[in-house]
């Protein structure tokens, strides 16, 4: 089954080569890394820690993870995790099979490991509905596309149940599922929503925090304790579980250096881990 686009011509440009074009100008714009990925080779399995709002407020932010990551060569797979904001299916939903579309292109679902993980964890699903009208996996796509052109395929996970031990156990099944594979993880999530600027900022930070310093414990009880309303929480927690290097904080930035709304802040980080 193929997965049309939900989310072209709001959250990015529907025309391919408007997009292309957009996604290059991210990458070299002030608020983005300043250079266009070339990877070569590969080195090793790393994880990028991403935004998913519209590519106008989020994208900039976005690209210095894609540009890191691509520093160290091209996968054969991508791992997208990202929070399912509709509600629509599963606890946990994988695309089982198929191809994902975007203006892009098409980019193939990795059917064989698709089908080890849920052998390995029975309470992920093998499900489209979870992800027909989700956003925070899409948007990754093109950046993927622009980033790696061709010969990579993807694993779309859409959690709907975060809880920190279902994390932990998809964590594991994931790192067996990925034995000898040559696979980036990409972790979407914004940070605090729609809080002023001074609050966005201190709550972001005590969430960046306790990313760079690899404590999902700490991160759980920051999230829980302080009301930050950071939507892709499993998503991170999955990756820093899964330990694959070190997390290394790219960029941190707002929805109000865009919007000029200081009032109704959303916050993004770009992250490495590797």
């Amino acid at each position: 089954m193929e997965r049309k686009p939900v989310a072209a011509g709001s959250f990015y440009p529907s025309d391919p080569e408007e997009l292309r074009d957009y996604i290059r100008e991210l990458f070299l714009c002030k608020r983005g890394p300043g250079f266009l990925p070339d990877p070569n080779g590969f080195q090793k399995n790393v994880g990028l820690i991403v935004p998913h709002a519209g590519y106008v407020y989020s994208g900039a932010t976005a690209c210095h993870a894609y540009m890191e990551a691509s520093n160290f060569g091209k996968p054969d797979l991508v791992v997208i995790l990202g929070p399912n904001h509709t509600g629509l299916g599963k606890a946990i939903s994988i695309w089982p099979m198929g191809a994902w579309i975007t203006p892009l292109g098409k980019v193939k679902v990795d059917e064989e490991v698709s089908n080890s993980l849920s052998r390995e964890f029975p309470s992920v699903s093998l499900d489209y509905e979870g992800h027909l009208m989700e956003h925070s996996i899409e948007v990754q796509i093109p950046f993927l596309q622009f980033t790696l052109g061709t010969g990579f395929k993807i694993l779309p996970v859409c959690l709907g149940d975060q809880r920190k031990e279902v994390m932990f156990k998809l964590s594991k099944a994931l790192g067996n599922s990925l034995k000898n594979r040559r696979f980036w993880m990409v972790s979407s999530t914004d940070l605090n929503h729609y809080e002023n600027h001074e609050t966005t900022l201190f709550k972001d930070k005590m969430v960046i925090d306790a990313i760079v310093n690899g404590n999902v414990d700490d991160l759980y009880d920051r999230i829980s304790q302080n009301h930050i309303t950071m939507c892709g929480y499993g998503a991170v927690a999955v990756q820093m579980y899964m330990n694959i290097g070190n997390v290394q904080l790219l960029s941190h930035s707002t929805s109000g250096e865009v919007s000029r709304d200081y009032e109704q802040e959303v916050g993004y980080m770009a992250a490495c881990t590797c």
